[in-house]
């Protein structure tokens, strides 16, 4: 990977390490944040720039505005939404506003998903984080170590920084959806955009640039212990089978540093001796009790610690858990 970091603009909590993994595809790399943000492929073209995933809220989606400006005079053609969750899309209308014309693209399962239970999730945050609020300005007036106030500072004023975000949040839904393929032809540059199939959610999009041998996973493919709880487990393995097959050197995650085949190896290893563990204690007719204490020891030694690298953003034991939950509730 041809991949050149440096630190980037920031606003908030909206940290990225700006990284260029083929000539003229970028990566804007998230650091962990109060709420967090994923990453955003950057593509340029003589078409228009094409941007892959717009973060948790607009202030994060405007940084990455800012370090686009400084790389092109190019404007932002497209907006690529891998899938419906919130960090990966509310930052959509920061780029119509920026660049009038600007096309948001998805497939049509995670649109629907979005207007059936994104646009839902987004009023639960707006009745949620008041509590949230009241929490740390509770925990920041019994705080006893200057360590404590300064941390619970900061985390208080990030979410009622939030909280004013996803208040005025206009929520940008797609304004282009494909069915399995759709396909980008520049002059400069080829990009497809595919549906292989359910695995994070029903809607997983991935967009492959053939020619860098590059392709963009959203969180089908991250760097930690997978969230399942709108995936689809026993289908995952399949999915990511088919996204084997195409022709790449570099995997762009939704959260993670960028990887390569042997990292997609090892994810849908995981995935698939999970499914697999749960599937057999499920045949003994285990309980889910039963199935949370024997699964895990099986698990630990192949990948435990290959997913214990980004530990600080989802503990393996909780990710493995929750995952052992979704999957034997499938399956049973």
């Amino acid at each position: 990977m041809d991949c050149c970091a440096h630190e980037g603009p920031t606003a908030g909590d909206a940290r990225f390490d700006l990284r260029r993994v083929a000539d003229g595809v970028h990566v804007a790399v998230a650091a962990p944040a109060y709420k967090v943000n994923s990453n955003t492929a950057i593509i340029e073209s003589d078409g228009g720039v094409v941007i892959v995933d717009t973060h948790s809220k607009p202030s994060a989606a405007r940084v990455i505005v800012e370090h686009v400006r400084e790389l092109t005079k190019t404007p932002v053609r497209f907006v690529v939404n891998t899938h419906f969750h919130w960090d990966h899309w509310h930052g959509n209308e920061v780029y119509p506003a920026a660049y009038p014309g600007a096309e948001i693209i998805t497939n049509q399962l995670t649109r629907e998903a979005m207007v059936r239970k994104g646009l839902k999730r987004i009023q639960d945050h707006v009745r949620q984080v008041p509590a949230e609020v009241a929490r740390l300005r509770s925990d920041l007036a019994a705080a006893t170590t200057p360590e404590q106030r300064a941390r619970l500072q900061a985390d208080l004023r990030l979410a009622e920084s939030y909280l004013a975000e996803v208040r005025a949040l206009k929520p940008a839904l797609p304004t282009m959806a494909f069915e399995r393929t759709m396909k980008l032809y520049r002059r400069d540059r080829e990009i497809h955009l595919l549906y292989l199939g359910r695995a994070h959610t029903e809607g997983d999009v991935f967009v492959h640039l053939p020619t860098e041998r590059t392709v963009i996973t959203g969180d089908a493919v991250i760097g930690w212990t997978p969230f399942m709880g709108d995936g689809y487990p026993e289908d995952w393995v399949t999915t990511l089978d088919r996204l084997a097959e195409l022709d790449f050197d570099t995997i762009i995650m939704g959260h993670g540093e960028p990887a390569g085949r042997d990292w997609l190896r090892t994810f849908r290893g995981y995935v698939h001796d999970m499914v697999e563990a749960v599937r057999e204690e499920v045949a003994t007719g285990a309980s889910l009790d039963e199935v949370k204490q024997r699964v895990p020891p099986r698990l630990a030694p192949t990948y435990e610690k290959a997913f214990a690298t980004y530990e600080h953003y989802r503990p393996w034991r909780a990710g493995l858990l929750a995952n052992i939950e979704r999957t034997y509730a499938l399956v049973s």
